[in-house]
């Protein structure tokens, strides 16, 4: 019916290009998706894509694994026992062990490949087809994929990032893929075929795994049945083909029939065959290894718990006495200034923007009432008019600036008199500068004071002169002195009263200096 001819194993000569099988086709776009996409990278200036490339070609003969690419096997050591083994890794991946495995890295070198598997499969002739298949033949391709992912940009990643020669790190990611071409060979009857011998037993072996394989499709498209037991172990057909059935995967099947009305049962069969396949579903996933998927699950928790440390740290969020956490009102009042805030400086802006246009308004309407007096004068000139325009608009712009600076520098007095008047409490320099220069009425006190310690002191020498002017000096004289003590006691007080007036020119020249 055309089955390893659909696929394209058969290598005959005389196909053309337009006939060409499923695997040809397949190669010829897989090499040239990746030949895109390194393409797609170079233009957008990204490191281009890392592919490796696998192939395995395995027949399954009596049950039997046999390695096609093996050179070096006996064809007469078909009928021994395989030292092939098939296991399965710890996601439900199928893999074999033993297998010859050769890596590609062109369109070329993998038909090359399946010619030198295809030319060592197992095959004879019966009544029914000169060229039969007498196995099952798996042809697996294996695409590993490393690729610059799509990720959110952090300042402060490195794990699994690669330098690509600029100081911007770029995160990588590993895909995998696995193909499975399987060219099936046909149910057989021997009354119809006429096999005797080792060709009845290579029948036999046959349907028995075309029947295990029918067997799991009825399991895996059964929703009632598909809960219970799926018998993957009753044929190693199955068993290779378990992760591309009811796995992670997408499965094609291609039922070849003979338009022959003498094949109606075969082809009837094998119709109802391909009916249950269809009702296989499967959920498919991108299949990306754990490290890769692992880091992408620790950024994400790392960025949260950033973003939750700078919520604490920023106030917004608080632990309560009871250990609740909740959210802080100053975070809500802090929004709410800084929308203010955001909003008066468009108002601001947009004030400035008015006052720029004033002052272009008002200059032209100076320039123009200049121009007009001289004018009228008889001596204007276009020239003289654009130079009083430009004078006009320097003046206006000079005026600002001393407006401004006037503002700026009342300010900054004002809050240089509130430093001055800090109370010493709360230490510093302003504590010291209050101490030392104290406001006016504390100046006036001490001037007081001083009045009141020198009147104090005048009176005392006072005493002390009189007592000593009596003792010593004979009475005639004490008359002349008590004749010139008025003109001395007046002398002194002028004296005192001089000190006391530059006393209080200090004290009012220090009370300046607190000022400025």
């Amino acid at each position: 019916s055309g089955k390893t001819y659909t696929m394209g194993t058969g290598f005959d000569v005389s196909v053309g290009e337009h006939e060409l099988g499923i695997i040809p086709r397949a190669v010829h776009h897989l090499f040239k998706g990746i030949e895109q996409r390194k393409q797609a990278a170079a233009d957008q200036g990204q490191p281009a894509p890392e592919f490796k490339i696998n192939a395995q070609f395995l027949e399954l003969y009596n049950e039997e694994v046999l390695d096609l690419f093996d050179s070096a096997r006996d064809p007469e050591a078909r009928k021994m026992k395989s030292h092939i083994k098939i296991h399965e890794d710890a996601t439900g991946g199928i893999y074999t062990v033993g297998v010859t495995t050769r890596t590609v890295a062109s369109e070329a070198e993998m038909m090359q490949c399946l010619q030198l598997g295809a030319l060592s499969r197992t095959t004879a002739s019966t009544q029914m087809n000169v060229q039969s298949s007498r196995s099952h033949a798996i042809f697996t391709i294996h695409l590993c994929q490393v690729r610059v992912c799509a990720s959110p940009d952090h300042d402060n990643e490195t794990d699994n990032r690669i330098v690509n020669g600029s100081s911007e790190m770029n995160e990588f990611e590993t895909l995998t893929a696995k193909f499975h071409f399987v060219d099936l060979a046909g149910s057989e009857r021997l009354k119809r075929t006429g096999a005797t011998g080792d060709r009845a037993k290579e029948g036999i072996s046959i349907n028995c795994g075309l029947l295990a394989l029918g067997n799991v499709i009825s399991a895996l498209g059964d929703k009632s049945k598909r809960s219970t037991h799926v018998p993957y172990r009753d044929s190693k057909l199955t068993r290779l083909l378990q992760d591309s059935l009811g796995g992670n995967s997408q499965t094609v099947m291609i039922a070849c029939i003979s338009p022959s009305d003498r094949d109606f049962m075969e082809t009837l069969s094998t119709l109802k065959y391909a009916n249950r396949a269809r009702n296989i579903k499967n959920k498919v996933m991108v299949n990306q290894d754990k490290a890769s998927q692992q880091i992408s699950a620790l950024r994400t928790e790392i960025a949260r718990l950033q973003m939750e440390l700078m919520e604490y740290k920023t106030g917004k969020r608080i632990i309560g006495e009871d250990g609740m956490e909740s959210v802080n009102d100053m975070f809500h009042e802090n929004s709410m200034l800084q929308t203010e805030n955001n909003n008066l400086r468009v108002r601001v802006k947009a004030m400035q923007e008015t006052i720029d246009a004033q002052r272009a308004r008002l200059t032209q309407i100076l320039s123009d009432q200049a121009n007009q007096v001289i004018a009228a004068a008889g001596e204007g000139s276009e020239e003289i008019g654009n130079m009083i325009q430009n004078y006009i608009k320097e003046i206006e712009d000079l005026r600002a600036k001393l407006l401004e600076s006037e503002a700026v520098n009342e300010n900054l007095r004002k809050s240089l008199s509130r430093a001055s008047t800090r109370s010493p409490f709360y230490g510093g320099p302003s504590a010291y500068n209050a101490t030392t220069m104290g406001p006016e009425n504390e100046a006036s006190d001490i001037i007081e004071m001083a009045k009141k310690d020198l009147e104090k002191l005048k009176k005392k020498e006072r005493k002390k002169k009189k007592s000593i002017i009596k003792e010593e000096v004979p009475d005639n004289e004490q008359d002349k002195e008590g004749e010139k003590e008025p003109s001395d006691q007046a002398n002194n007080d002028m004296e005192l009263e001089g000190q006391d007036a530059s006393d209080h020119e200090d004290g009012e020249g220090e009370e300046e200096e607190e000022e400025e």
